[in-house]
């Protein structure tokens, strides 16, 4: 039985320094994470998706932002196209860590209800902002800082 024990607990000693040896050996930190989202906007159709950002999308991350759900968001310009499918407009909202994430859609809610008022009135303006935009790409990128 003593033998069991120590073999068990140098067992759980190794287990341990592996650990501990391999989260040494990652060169870089985590830091905040990021959504970043790329949008190829309709022709003709610039106007209204700003003003669409203005009325109910600027309104919302602030309101995020407050909460402390969101650390930030920021909202770009490509100025450099590649061709006519490419995207036009960007935008990235900043959470402080990958848990942050979970359970968003249920703390969100309440903010979008209250921006909106219903399921119904929030549809109608996802439906005409469809017809302003489409997403090109997007992506979650986590920040790194280099030990």
């Amino acid at each position: 039985m003593k033998k069991a024990l120590r073999f068990a607990l140098a067992v759980l000693a190794v287990s341990l320094a592996t650990v501990a040896a391999a989260h040494a050996q990652v060169p870089y930190n985590e830091g905040p994470v990021e959504r970043v989202v790329l949008l190829h906007v309709t022709p003709g159709h610039f106007d209204a998706l700003m003003d669409d950002f203005k009325k109910n999308i600027v309104p919302i991350w602030e309101s995020e932002k407050s909460a402390g759900l969101i650390v930030s968001y920021d909202i770009f310009l490509n100025t450099t196209r590649s061709g006519p499918d490419d995207w036009d407009i960007g935008y990235s909202l900043t959470y402080k860590n990958m848990a942050a994430l979970d359970g968003l859609p249920d703390k969100v809610y309440d903010i979008r209800m209250k921006q909106y008022g219903d399921q119904s009135a929030e549809q109608k303006v996802i439906d005409k902002r469809v017809e302003n935009a489409h997403v090109v790409s997007s992506m979650l990128l986590r920040d790194i800082t280099l030990r």
